[in-house]
């Protein structure tokens, strides 16, 4: 077959025929089956010397799918119910695994309806394995403890119906290790049970925080919480708990977020409210005398920002700041943070976190913890990514 051969040969009724000659810079075509084929999202690639590669069941051919359009404008996802391709949209990374698994049996579609996390965990596994059409068909056929069980989880009908009444959003592929791990822990689970409507952030979020847990804490967290969101409840956790030297007990009667805060500012107000500059001072030989010498900054300070440089520069900045900066010694001594003021074009608190052997932004804050303008934010970006 020649190359315009090769090009122009027509799909049939039940095929999606993909041309990748321009793209790839020599003649080659995947070829999909379409949703109502006897082998539903089947696929073969294929030059003018014949099959190049053909995908086992649950093998992606590594492209998009789902939004490619043939010469014609047909595309894969023609045809597929709305309910399996809105279950692909849980998990984008294994979209064609995902609607592919559906079109096995019913008993796959029941399970992707009414459990969709479950469901794709178990496509998950079968990826790994692999397995045949029928043995995955095997796999359905268990009841779902024992799924639990085939992929790696307790074999529990409490966690059944946990993974069951879970809402999902859009899963990452490397967010599919972190469910694993949070859904095996016996004290996520203790939290997870008892609350009326779990989403998978609620599982970010006790990933995010880790320890302290109290039953009140996924209150904090609903559908809507964007990562930004988290990473913000799991600080404010992080420094309440830190000024009430380590008191659980004060973190386990919150339960909204508007109960953290009162309690956050009221801790701050406390802590920055030594009295006089002698008793900071004091304080100051405290932490000295504890932590060493105040760590020497590790970024050049420029024109308009300077760093922090001794123990009582951090209570105090604190202090005139009515934040929670002054408490952070023990962030600071560990190498873990390090902190910074503007001083122009605006007054602000910068916190710098040590990851991954780079310095990058922590936090940057005014009085009372306001947020930043954009110019000055931008003006932090610049002289931290420098």
């Amino acid at each position: 077959m020649t190359e315009s051969a090769l090009k122009n040969s027509a799909p049939s009724e039940n095929q999606v025929v993909f041309d990748l000659s321009t793209i790839l810079n020599y003649p080659i075509q995947l070829v999909v089956q379409s949703w109502h084929s006897a082998k539903p999202l089947r696929w073969f690639s294929r030059n003018d010397d014949g099959i190049v590669a053909e995908g086992r069941f649950l093998e992606a051919p590594g492209l998009p799918l789902f939004t490619l359009e043939d010469g014609t404008g047909r595309r894969v996802s023609d045809g597929i119910p709305e309910n399996i391709l809105a279950v692909t949209r849980l998990m984008p990374a294994m979209d064609f695994e995902l609607a592919q698994a559906c079109s096995a049996s019913e008993a796959a579609r029941e399970l992707a309806d009414s459990s969709p996390l479950l469901f794709i965990l178990l496509v998950n596994h079968a990826c790994s394995q692999p397995v045949t059409p029928d043995e995955f068909k095997q796999l359905l056929a268990v009841n779902r403890t024992t799924i639990l069980e085939k992929v790696g989880l307790p074999a529990s009908k409490s966690l059944v119906r946990l993974v069951n009444r879970m809402e999902l959003s859009p899963l990452l592929p490397w967010e599919l290790e972190g469910v694993f791990r949070s859904l095996a822990q016996p004290e996520f689970l203790a939290v997870l049970r008892h609350h009326p409507n779990l989403h998978l952030n609620h599982l970010r979020f006790l990933l995010r925080q880790g320890q302290p847990l109290w039953p009140g804490m996924l209150y904090l967290v609903d559908k809507h919480s964007s990562a930004l969101d988290i990473t913000w409840l799991c600080r404010m956790i992080r420094d309440t708990l830190t000024m009430a030297a380590g008191n659980l007990q004060r973190l386990k009667r919150v339960s909204s977020r508007q109960e953290l805060q009162e309690l956050h500012d009221k801790l701050v107000e406390r802590f920055n409210s030594m009295g006089s500059e002698a008793k900071r001072a004091a304080h100051a030989a405290a932490l000295k005398q504890e932590h060493g010498d105040y760590p020497a900054p590790p970024i050049p300070a420029i024109d308009g920002i300077e760093p922090l440089v001794s123990w009582l520069e951090l209570l105090n900045e604190g202090s005139s700041m009515h934040h929670c900066v002054g408490s952070y010694d023990t962030f600071v001594a560990l190498g873990e943070v390090f902190v910074y003021r503007m001083m122009k074009p605006e007054r602000l608190t910068i916190s710098l976190e040590h990851r991954n052997n780079t310095w990058v932004i922590g936090e940057v804050r005014g009085i009372r913890n306001a947020n930043p303008s954009p110019e000055a934010l931008d003006i932090v970006r610049r002289w931290v990514e420098f």
